[in-house]
């Protein structure tokens, strides 16, 4: 035994070698691939479109409640039933039709509504008021509280009406005043809001404003008359200046 001890030891010493090549000959097991990063999730790119319209054309009677009376006029009516081919002809789908609670605008949306195949929802909101102005004129003929309580109503039209809608386009058209829609317009491109007597505003007027789901509100169109004759334009003031103010 004593002289096999010896040999065992020896043939063990070159077995182990022989062992370890055998290991070293199996295939590498390859590495499980590290799992691909989440997507990013997609911008949203839902384009919110107002619409703002101005009324057509009336006979003011300041002797009269404005949510009963000033109604439109015949110019007036040929005015709302042109703005309201105007939308209905072009390519795409409206999803909300709004006017505010006074007859003028209402009258407006009526008519407009036949064409475009729409039903109207008022908005006391969107009723005409004056604003806070640069104008010393302007503010002599109100007083500090219906000023005041103007400021606020279109504070709270703006916070409704110009929001983002994200998951998908939509279009509001917003029939309401030239005071009103001015005082939007200067909020939506950050002007500052005293100076919304600067804009002119065209009874049928369009102004369509684009509110994205990221950045800046963007004007995309601004007081579009030419569906209505040039012999039937009306304006706030002097308009392109083919028209006496009205």
């Amino acid at each position: 035994m004593k002289r096999l001890l010896p040999l065992i030891l020896l043939l063990a010493f070159f077995a182990a070698p022989a062992a370890n090549s055998a290991e070293s000959a199996k295939p590498a097991v390859a590495a499980a691939p590290a799992a691909a990063p989440a997507a990013a999730p997609a911008a949203p790119k839902g384009m919110h479109f107002v619409y703002l319209v101005r009324h057509g054309m009336y006979d003011r009677d300041d002797k009269v409640d404005d949510r009963v009376g000033n109604g439109l006029n015949a110019l007036g009516r040929d005015q709302a039933r042109l703005t309201g081919e105007r939308l209905a002809a072009l390519p795409v789908r409206f999803d909300r039709l709004v006017s505010s609670t006074l007859l003028r605008a209402m009258n407006t949306a009526d008519l407009m509504a036949v064409p475009m195949k729409m039903n109207v929802v008022r908005d006391s909101l969107l009723s005409e008021c004056t604003p806070t102005s640069s104008r010393a004129d302007y503010m002599a003929n109100h007083t500090p509280e219906e000023i005041a309580e103007c400021d606020a109503q279109v504070t709270a039209a703006f916070a409704r009406y110009f929001v983002p809608t994200p998951a998908a386009d939509t279009r509001t058209v917003l029939v309401c005043h030239g005071n009103v829609i001015r005082v939007l317009l200067a909020r939506a491109l950050g002007m500052d809001p005293k100076e919304w007597a600067r804009f002119d505003a065209g009874n049928g007027g369009v102004t369509v404003v684009q509110v994205p789901a990221t950045g800046a509100i963007r004007l995309a169109v601004l007081n579009d008359v030419s569906h209505i004759p040039l012999s039937q334009q009306t304006f706030s003031g002097r308009g392109g200046g083919w028209s006496a103010p009205k």
